[in-house]
């Protein structure tokens, strides 16, 4: 078992964001540092799929992200790039308590937490792991009936695009990843 940590970097600063253990024998499970002490477990969500909504709004989850959200139940919430969110519950609580806490008590942090907050829904996917889809959310994402659906692993939690929408987010993404290593390259 091996302890790493995860930091973020601001000039001269260092600061621990996450700190996790990885374990081999437990199928690429990482463990996390709570913040009252201790270890959990999460799974890790990787990889790219495309899923159709179907009649009543139900969106299939890939099988390898299932478990996990039947588990512990999870938060299907709006994202700011125009798609919706899917965190595991725990995730979801510790994340955007963190944020609430510090938006300021203006009129534009209190309309970002009724976005936020207001706009989220705590449920579980059901026996054949779908998801519900309440018909605000998907009109906020652009995700329609028969349409298909890009489900994506952004490691703590599972992003839901518009298809279409999607391939031109992750073409930008993929030109700026490339454009960093570039940069990154030529300061050694």
């Amino acid at each position: 078992m091996t302890l790493c940590r995860i930091v973020l970097t601001c000039g001269s600063l260092w600061v621990i964001v996450a700190q996790a253990k990885d374990d081999s024998r437990s199928g690429g499970a990482k463990w996390h540092r709570r913040p009252n002490g201790g270890w959990d477990r999460r799974d890790v969500f990787l990889g790219e799929d495309r899923h159709n909504v179907d009649s009543k709004g139900r969106l299939v989850l890939p099988s390898r992200y299932r478990n996990q959200l039947k588990e512990q139940g999870c938060v299907v919430a709006k994202g700011q790039d125009g798609h919706l969110m899917v965190f595991p519950k725990n995730v979801y609580e510790e994340k955007r308590a963190a944020e609430a806490l510090a938006l300021p008590n203006t009129p534009a942090g209190r309309q970002f937490r009724r976005t936020m907050f207001g706009g989220a829904e705590e449920q579980a996917p059901d026996s054949s792991g779908r998801l519900l889809l309440r018909a605000d959310l998907r009109s906020f994402a652009k995700l329609e009936i028969g349409e298909p659906v890009a489900v994506v692993g952004v490691y703590d939690h599972i992003e839901l695009w518009n298809a279409d929408v999607y391939e031109r987010v992750r073409e930008l993404g993929d030109a700026a990843y490339l454009d960093y290593e570039e940069e990154d390259e030529g300061r050694e």
